[in-house]
């Protein structure tokens, strides 16, 4: 989801002007809306949430944003999907609409944005019991707030995509800095559309309606934490192999566990089958009549399953012993369910040797994004009113300060479990001898590539060993299968032509990952010179970075990319931080309203 350089591809005048006009026009249209709002003049919005709210039940501050909410959002997972694709088979674009795919991206931030400003414009009574006081008379509801805050990281990420490619080249990677703050922007906000459903239900109750949106919610959830595992379900990652089953069982033991655990039997299943319907049909409309290539997904039936047999049980009354529970299960049971998947349809099929790390990090992280859903949905419960979940005055602050541990211990531990993955290391010493078997003469030339390694064991237990070539129009990726001892021959004919960047790559151990290069054309534009291997040379295998990231610059500091990164920690540290304060003071609001209707039903019994 790259935004280049000018001659790169970084973004030029005419496409800043758009970006910031756009921007523009919306903030001052919402200003408006704001001040006529806040002033007592009817805008048609208010009147489209009047009458959305009287049929949904809902006060009309919480009337337009679910809706609203839910297509940025689709908007937002399909952007980044199609424009993925795209840049692994074509490369780098012209700018931040130098693709049609940048459009539902950027559109879809701006949705989020909205839906976050709406409530803020429309907030009136009823209210949830904690709200942010903006000014005196002028309450706004947690989730607003948190919605606002998200939306808005998101769209920052925009203009320093551009900065950042300007610095320092374009990082062709979905987890570079930028990147990964307007989609961690996007997925955040999903939270507040739970917690959001939490306070109406507090002040409405819960109906049909409600806990469909709540599970269309989870789903998202699953969606959206999905798009963190894109380069491998598009077969070219440029991290780990460990990291793709830790982020399955994450996102499935954090989302599964924050619904079941406070709805009945099946909701799990509801929410697997929104995620299996709009996730399948992204793929398919990329692929086909897109004609892009397929991303592939996870399919976390078994995941789902293992939740729902937990809770049938044990009950959901001990949320944080379901969590751990359903965790540890996903992390073993349903490892090795994705590690089957993995064999049918994923790009790159795990090797037996990863499951004794994919399950002991698995546990780990499974056990930790359980305490974190449990956490939350015991704060969402207590939002909503739940007594259950508030105990009302029988239940001790020691031990609500209790579930935040849990949740806090949850979280360290899939952070520094993903932290400790993350690393890579690139091993000297690896070379190989190539012999190049033409297929293709012309031009469009294609050859078998084999190569002959050294040391012969090189490979041997390999997380991957394959030959890819990509960003010449599409993807290719072939195995390298052994046909001798520590030789290895690309399953089909490599394409050395036009712009295909064709290589072997080759991962080995934790975190070692390697390539060489068979061909590259010339890039005037980075100063980059053509690259073709000629039969029977001897090639070095080096950072795999320096191959799948040409057009990075190499003559940064390193302290600049540090800083880079920890700038995006930081900002995501304050993102966590924020759905943390605020749906906490929404759980405060809604343990004292639940004692204040308890107090109030007993003093009616006496009287």
């Amino acid at each position: 989801m790259a935004i280049p350089l000018a001659t790169t591809g970084t973004a030029t005048f005419d496409q800043i002007a758009i970006v910031t006009g756009l921007v523009s026009v919306l903030y001052a249209a919402l200003a408006v809306l704001l001040w006529r709002e806040r002033t007592g003049r009817g805008t048609l919005v208010g009147r489209l949430a009047d009458t959305i709210g009287r049929l949904d039940g809902v006060p009309r501050w919480a009337a337009l944003t679910p809706y609203l909410h839910a297509v940025s959002l689709l908007a937002c997972a399909f952007g980044v999907w199609w424009d993925i694709a795209v840049h692994i088979g074509r490369g780098r674009d012209t700018g931040p609409f130098g693709t049609p795919a940048h459009y539902p991206i950027f559109f879809g931030i701006l949705g989020v944005i909205v839906a976050g400003v709406l409530p803020i414009a429309l907030a009136g009574k009823p209210l949830p019991a904690r709200t942010i006081r903006l000014t005196r008379g002028w309450r706004i509801p947690c989730s607003a707030a948190l919605v606002t805050v998200c939306g808005t990281f998101a769209l920052v990420g925009f203009p320093l995509d551009d900065v950042w490619h300007r610095l320092f080249g374009e990082d062709v990677t979905l987890w570079g800095p930028t990147h990964l703050l307007m989609i961690g922007g996007v997925v955040f906000s999903i939270f507040a559309r739970l917690l959001a459903i939490a306070e109406v239900e507090q002040l409405m109750g819960t109906n049909k309606r409600r806990l469909a949106q709540e599970i269309v919610s989870v789903g998202a959830l699953l969606i959206a934490w999905d798009l963190f595992s894109t380069e491998f379900n598009y077969g070219v990652p440029q991290f780990p192999l460990i990291l793709q089953p830790v982020l399955i069982v994450f996102g499935a033991a954090l989302a599964f566990t924050i619904l079941r655990a406070r709805r009945g039997p099946g909701t799990t299943f509801a929410a697997l089958a929104v995620y299996l319907v709009i996730r399948g049909g992204i793929a398919y409309a990329v692929a086909e009549p897109l004609g892009e290539i397929v991303g592939h997904f996870p399919l976390l039936i078994v995941e789902a399953v293992l939740v729902e047999a937990v809770a049938l049980a044990l009950g959901n009354k001990n949320r944080f012993r379901l969590g751990v529970v359903s965790g540890v299960l996903i992390g073993t049971v349903g490892v090795v369910a994705e590690y089957a998947w993995s064999h049918v349809w994923m790009p790159i099929p795990w090797p037996s040797s990863i499951l004794p790390s994919a399950i002991g990090y698995g546990v780990l992280v499974g056990a930790g994004a359980g305490l974190v859903g449990a956490w939350l949905a015991t704060r969402y419960a207590e939002v909503a009113g739940e007594q259950r979940a508030t105990g009302i005055k029988h239940i001790r602050s020691i031990a609500v300060r209790r579930t935040h541990q849990l949740g806090a211990v949850g979280l360290a531990a899939v952070v520094a479990t993903v932290f400790f993955c993350v690393p890579r290391t690139a091993g000297p010493g690896v070379s190989g001898v190539v012999s190049l078997e033409r297929m293709a003469t012309g031009a469009e030339p294609t050859a078998y590539v084999t190569i002959t390694v050294s040391p012969a064991d090189a490979a041997e237990g390999a997380r991957w060993f394959e030959a890819l070539a990509w960003q010449g129009g599409g993807l290719v990726y072939h195995p390298m299968q052994k046909v001798a001892e520590g030789t290895y021959q690309s399953a089909e004919p490599l394409p050395m032509y036009g712009k295909w960047k064709s290589m072997v790559r080759l991962h080995q151990g934790q975190r070692d990952m390697v390539a060489s290069w068979v061909y590259a054309p010339e890039d005037p534009a980075i100063e980059k010179p053509a690259i073709q291997v000629s039969d029977g040379q001897t090639v070095q295998f080096v950072n795999e970075q320096e191959v799948l990231r040409r057009e990075e610059r190499t003559d940064v500091p390193r302290w600049m990319w540090n800083a880079g990164y920890a700038l995006l920690g930081v900002v995501g540290l304050l993102e966590v931080a924020g759905i943390a304060w605020l749906v906490g003071r929404g759980a405060r609001g809604g343990r004292l309203r639940a004692a204040h209707l308890a107090d109030g039903v007993r003093e009616r019994e006496i009287a």
